[in-house]
């Protein structure tokens, strides 16, 4: 009994551990589930009360989804992905969990609660009967013991049979449910017996005190055997717990096993689903890491660039350092006295950024439709204001100049970092006028003036980005008032250096931002304003042999080696072009320029040798190519359609208008020996040829497949989807002695619409695959 006890207190004790699992499981579940919510970047929900329970939740949607999308913007579009598979996987471990919780606290609580309740309930009253009847058994046999045999007469018959049946009387009363008191009933039959027995025979009253005493003795043993069959059924109930335990007790714990198995066969299932994602996912991130690692080298190389310049410059910090000791000392003669303009040229303290720009070969691309930004200091209007003058960063478009400064909200919000900036008009242009402030005792600064507002106060950071403002500003204006609309690809040429024409000026040039202003190397953006080209061509055919001189005088000092190189136009063969198709890499006389004008500079960008100013890439390119090289390429047909013949200088305009849009724009002089193949497979091939052409810096060889219609944008799959700009930025001459017209070519891809932008495989532009590549320093 004592193991029976025992067992109940251990069973009781597991099945309170059962249903703490189950509600810690439940928790543990809810955990799972708000950490799949979070790993879809969704934000956790909060309970409402209240009447504007309504209102509060479509309020709270809408920040939800406001929530959503920052988180989404915030990690990305790749992290995103692993993170929603990894909160569906949570998703389905919860839901796995939630069961097996339920089947361990079902198997364990509620069927072994079941078996102490019953089982122990049955041994308890089994054994409260058995000692009940065996105590009573063993009364009734030690009265029996203790009362005298019989002796002589049968008055002690007559005493033993008294002492025997009042015995038994006390024994049978225990055990049956008879009304009234056995006992005294007996007393009185006996008694009256007595009185009987007097009148009776004293054998007859011997035998039947004999037989009452036997009936006694036989109720003695049936309560004997009563009393040994309750403690055989409570043996027999305490041998059948300890079987049943093994199976009953075994079931319930095997029902939890299964329960756990089928846990974990979910878990199994689930990791063979998963493992073709995770292998992508860790294939991606693989790749991701590889990129990075990639990605790293052009900014490491950019780093080291950056260094080199810090060491230069802590080179003349040290020979100044060591130039003032000695003058301090007086082991140094007093030096020629130097201006300060003499001592900043001196020190090229304003060349600075151009030469960190070209050390770390690295430069921010202009925004569109910006003319001018830059940072600049703005002086405040108020007077008690703690700083008067504060750092903002400006820009000018067609329509005004602008600042930016961060929100009120989010100063009030004490937010930690910026997430927006507001833009602050200051005015429009064509109702502003910029004034030098020459008597200012700070340098550089100039004024914005506005008919309606104060005279806005600003400071450059140094001369070049003053003169790129002033001027910038003006020529802007004066944009707009003549024309009234301003092109930012047409607008401010040569900003920040000294103009030789001004009344050419403003209607030639073409804008460059604070970074193109900083290094003189870069390209100039490419002329997109057909209407502002047609004024100029009007303008230059009314100028004098004498003003074309001089405007001559400005051009670039190869500009006479071109044309040499090309006597007559391309198109019509008139003497002395002076216009360049600089994407074609073709000169023309002006009235064919006006055609290929008017094919759109996707197709022929225009430039005037005499007026338009050409950097040293776009000239050398023009060496390079030139009208008889090319067109062998855009002529190599022409034989072969009939009823067409090349038009002459003293042709109407009308015929040359023909001949260039059926030979530029139709391309129907062509040689295309693959007329009959598709479109795809042409594009395919010659995009092919251009990138072989590339690798090898073949000018010709990029012009022919750029006029067959290879593409720009096409990525080799085989070479890690890098575009023609990429593996020509990479390429290197042949032998040491041979031209290498790498810059040449790159140029011609570039005017014909590739983009620097353009990432491969690795993440990486064609100036990182330059750098990651030892291309060459020119490049």
């Amino acid at each position: 009994m004592n193991q029976v006890h025992v067992l109940s207190e251990t069973l009781r004790d597991i099945s309170g551990r059962a249903k703490t699992f189950g509600k810690c499981g439940a928790l543990m579940a809810e955990a799972t589930r708000r950490l799949a919510l979070s790993c879809r970047l969704k934000p956790p929900k909060k309970q409402k009360q209240g009447e504007d329970q309504d209102e509060e939740d479509s309020v709270g949607s809408k920040d939800d989804g406001r929530i959503l999308r920052e988180r989404q913007e915030a990690v990305g579009e790749e992290m995103m992905v692993v993170l929603k598979t990894l909160g569906e996987v949570l998703d389905e471990i919860a839901d796995a969990q939630v069961q097996m919780c339920e089947s361990l606290e079902a198997s364990l609580s509620h069927s072994l609660e079941a078996f102490c309740g019953v089982q122990v309930h049955e041994v308890t009253t089994l054994q409260a009967e058995s000692e009940s009847m065996t105590d009573a058994a063993e009364q009734s046999l030690a009265r029996y013991l203790n009362g005298r045999h019989a002796s002589e007469d049968s008055n002690s018959w007559n005493k033993l049979s008294e002492q025997v049946s009042n015995s038994f009387s006390k024994t049978f009363s225990t055990q049956t449910n008879m009304s009234g008191s056995l006992e005294g009933r007996f007393k009185n039959f006996l008694g009256a017996r007595q009185k009987e027995d007097k009148n009776k025979d004293p054998e007859q009253v011997m035998a039947t005190t004999a037989a009452n005493l036997r009936l006694t003795l036989e109720q003695i043993r049936l309560a004997q055997t009563s009393a040994e069959l309750s403690r055989f059924q409570l043996l027999q109930k305490l041998v059948s717990i300890k079987k049943r335990r093994n199976f009953e007790l075994g079931e319930s714990a095997l029902a939890s096993l299964h329960g756990i198995r089928a846990y974990f066969h979910h878990c199994s299932d689930l990791v063979e689903g998963l493992t073709p994602r995770l292998t992508r996912i860790q294939a991606t991130q693989s790749k991701s890491r590889e990129k990075h690692a990639q990605a790293r080298r052009p900014w490491k190389a950019r780093e080291e660039g950056l260094v080199g310049a810090l060491d230069q410059v802590g080179q003349a910090v040290a020979h100044a350092s060591s130039l003032a000791n000695l003058m301090a000392s007086g082991d140094l003669g007093a030096p020629a006295m130097l201006s300060l303009k003499e001592l900043e040229k001196e020190t090229e303290i304003w060349h600075l950024p151009k030469l960190l720009a070209k050390a770390s070969r690295y430069q921010r691309e202009p925004a569109p439709g910006v003319l001018v930004e830059g940072w600049l200091y703005k002086k405040s209007s108020a007077r008690m204001a703690l700083q008067q003058w504060n750092k903002r960063w400006f820009m000018m478009d067609k329509d005004g100049i602008y600042y930016f400064r961060t929100s009120a909200e989010m100063k009030k919000a004490g937010s930690d970092h910026l997430r927006t900036l507001e833009r602050v008009k200051i005015c429009d242009l064509v109702l502003c006028t910029v004034r030098e402030m020459a008597n200012c005792d700070l340098r550089f600064c100039f004024e914005i003036v506005t008919p309606n507002q104060k005279p806005l106060l600003l400071q450059a950071r140094g001369p070049i980005e003053y003169h790129m403002w002033v001027e910038g500003i003006r020529t802007s204006i004066q944009h707009q008032l003549v024309s009234g609309t301003v092109d930012a690809d047409q607008l401010m040429k040569g900003i920040g250096k000294q103009r030789k024409n001004k009344k050419r000026g403003d209607s030639t040039g073409k804008s460059k931002t604070l970074g193109s202003v900083l290094d003189s190397e870069t390209s100039d953006v490419e002329t997109s304003d057909n209407a502002v080209d047609d004024e100029n061509d009007k303008e230059s055919s009314n100028l004098s042999e004498e003003e074309i001189g001089k405007l001559g005088k400005t051009r670039h000092p190869m500009v006479p080696n071109i044309m040499a190189a090309n006597p007559t136009c391309a198109d019509c063969g008139q003497v002395n072009p002076d216009w360049a198709c600089i994407n074609l890499g073709i000169l023309v006389c002006i009235e064919c320029s006006g055609v290929h004008r008017s094919l759109g500079v996707h197709l022929s960008k225009v430039r005037s040798l005499k007026l338009d100013s050409l950097n040293d890439a776009e000239v050398n390119l023009l060496l390079v190519t030139g009208n008889e090289r090319i067109n062998r390429i855009w002529e190599s047909g022409v034989g072969l359609q009939q009823g067409w013949t090349k038009p002459v200088d003293s042709a109407s305009r009308q015929d040359k208008e023909n001949w260039i849009k059926s030979k530029y724009q139709w391309k129907g002089f062509l040689n295309d020996k693959l007329k009959d193949a598709s479109d795809e497979e042409r594009k395919l091939h010659y995009s092919k040829i251009l990138f072989e052409a590339a690798r090898n810096a073949d000018v010709l060889g990029v012009a022919e497949a750029l006029a067959y219609g290879g593409a720009l944008d096409w990525k080799n799959p085989e070479e890690g989807g890098k575009t023609a700009l990429h593996i020509c930025a990479l390429s290197h001459p042949m032998t040491s002695g041979d031209p290498w017209e790498g810059i040449e070519c790159a140029e011609l891809m570039l005017q014909n619409g590739a983009k620097l932008g353009t990432m491969d495989d690795s993440t990486q532009g064609a100036l990182d695959s330059a750098v990651i590549g030892n291309g060459e320093r020119e490049m």
